[in-house]
């Protein structure tokens, strides 16, 4: 996380189902607070039963301290355990996916949205799925007239990219 780009709650946990691996990898990547971990144990034990007892620990920390930070990492460190290898190889890619789809809806606060776009593709190791919108990378399409066209058919590659992802 280059950039320090931090994604609130609400936002993260609407685009896609989340794992307890899901938030521990944003977490440790800056992407999410601490916090982010309490408001998701808290949500699950509002929409849920059968609850582990570490769910309910977590969800029943307070939100500030350096010492939760700690505590929230412990719980974090046992609920993710649980988690499928198969289901932990799919967060890089949701995380990004996530990331991008924040930075593409709030593309106005940034002075240059595709410069963001080629630092995350540098962060995440330059996945090929990005490739099409990213600004120095060899097009597959043919150039266009002009370079505010060439622009606009990035941000129709990424919008596409988006439109695609299913997590």
């Amino acid at each position: 996380n280059s950039l320090g780009i931090s994604i609130p709650y609400e936002f993260f946990s609407k685009l896609t189902k989340l794992n307890w691996y899901d938030i521990l990898f944003a977490i440790e990547n800056g992407f999410l607070s601490y916090q982010f971990a309490i408001k998701y144990a808290i949500s699950e034990v509002l929409n849920n039963e059968n609850l582990s007892q570490t769910i309910l620990d977590l969800a029943c920390l307070s939100p500030v301290g350096e010492f939760q930070s700690y505590l929230v990492q412990q719980y974090l460190n046992k609920l993710v355990n649980q988690i499928s290898n198969e289901k932990k190889s799919e967060t890089k890619n949701k995380v990004m996916y996530i990331l991008l789809y924040w930075i593409f809806e709030n593309k106005e606060c940034y002075e240059d949205p595709l410069k963001v776009v080629e630092f995350i593709y540098d962060d995440f190791d330059f996945p090929i799925s990005m490739v099409e919108f990213v600004r120095y990378m060899p097009a597959n399409q043919s150039l266009l007239n002009t370079a505010d066209e060439n622009m606009e058919q990035l941000y129709r590659n990424w919008k596409l990219f988006l439109d695609n992802q299913e997590y």
